[in-house]
């Protein structure tokens, strides 16, 4: 079959041979549609991140959605002929085959059940965003944390938060760049959005933030809007570092912050979270995850579709307002 292959530090189109049979605990799936998200292109140029679950034939992709042709032993009969959304990096296994492909095989708890008739293009890329602000929600939970302040806006995993928080009914703060940004927010249910560029910005976050007790700082972004915020967050607040969107400006402040007002910072990733590494707790989320997926907020933004043959074209695909570009297997 035909299937985009890692190279080193490229991709490029390849015959690898096709999975034939689905594996005890794994689904055989025909692959209709992925979206390139950010962090594909990414990793073709450097390492995958720790806990990421290698395929064979080294093709790539991580994300996608397709119909189940194929069911393993053990795997629950509820996933027979669905269509699924994928995210392969949940749980590792020595025999995957990645999604950009004519035929995905993962492990079934690397997928979500959509919706019976669900357009597959609109979750092509869905999953990794979901599953990110549904554990961070479930670990920030555990450590009794009241409410979420999130940098990540209007990006893929910013609304998902949204989405998450609203279905679970946990107080959120959203930053946005812009009033359009707030605006789209609010479209999709958003009650708490602060414009980075009103005047008096950080005295809003500074109040919401103290009357809504929220410490959990879900960053997406990282160097100008941490330098921006950090003298205005609650004492004893925690900054989780996720992703990167701001570019390259670093996130710079004098350590004495840390000590006057107890601030923290660590790392979050969706591999170290209790809710991917427990298989119990994983399949509990997928679960749920399947309950509330036909939601606005989990939508793939798609873009331009392209044949596996146009994957060169496809990486330097820049879409407006978040859109993807999508590997069309259908087309």
């Amino acid at each position: 079959m035909k299937a985009i292959v890692h190279t080193g530090n490229s991709v490029e189109l390849q015959n690898v041979p096709k999975p034939t049979n689905a594996e005890p605990g794994h689904l055989l799936i025909k692959m209709e549609a992925c979206a390139i998200n950010p962090g594909d292109k990414t990793f073709i140029h450097r390492p995958l991140p720790l806990g990421a679950a290698s395929s064979l034939y080294n093709v790539y992709g991580v994300s996608g959605a397709g119909t189940v042709i194929e069911a393993g032993q053990g795997v629950p009969e509820i996933y027979t002929n669905k269509k699924v959304a994928v995210y392969r990096s949940l749980k590792p296994s020595e025999s995957i085959v990645g999604t950009w492909c004519g035929y995905a095989h993962v492990p079934y708890l690397d997928c979500a059940i959509l919706p019976d008739g669900a357009n597959t293009a609109d979750y092509s890329g869905s999953l990794v965003n979901i599953i990110t602000p549904y554990a961070f929600l479930q670990q920030i939970k555990q450590n009794g944390d009241k409410a979420i302040i999130s940098t990540a806006g209007t990006s893929a995993t910013g609304i998902a938060m949204v989405g998450i928080c609203s279905a679970y009914n946990f107080p959120l703060i959203s930053l946005v760049r812009n009033e359009k940004g707030k605006q789209e927010l609010e479209n999709l249910g958003a009650e708490n959005i602060i414009v980075q560029t009103d005047a008096d910005f950080k005295q809003q976050l500074k109040d919401l933030a103290l009357k809504l007790e929220a410490r959990a700082v879900f960053d997406g972004v990282g160097g100008a809007i941490l330098n921006q915020i950090i003298d205005v967050l609650p004492t004893y607040a925690t900054i989780y570092t996720y992703g990167y969107l701001g570019g390259e400006e670093p996130f710079t402040f004098h350590t004495n912050i840390l000590n006057a007002k107890g601030l923290s910072i660590t790392s979050f990733g969706n591999f170290r979270s209790e809710t991917v590494r427990d298989s119990q707790r994983l399949e509990k989320a997928l679960t749920e995850i399947g309950e509330i997926i036909h939601l606005p907020h989990f939508k793939t933004k798609t873009g331009k579709h392209f044949k596996l043959e146009e994957i060169n074209e496809a990486l330097e695909f820049i879409g407006e307002d978040g859109e993807k570009a999508v590997l069309d297997l259908l087309i």
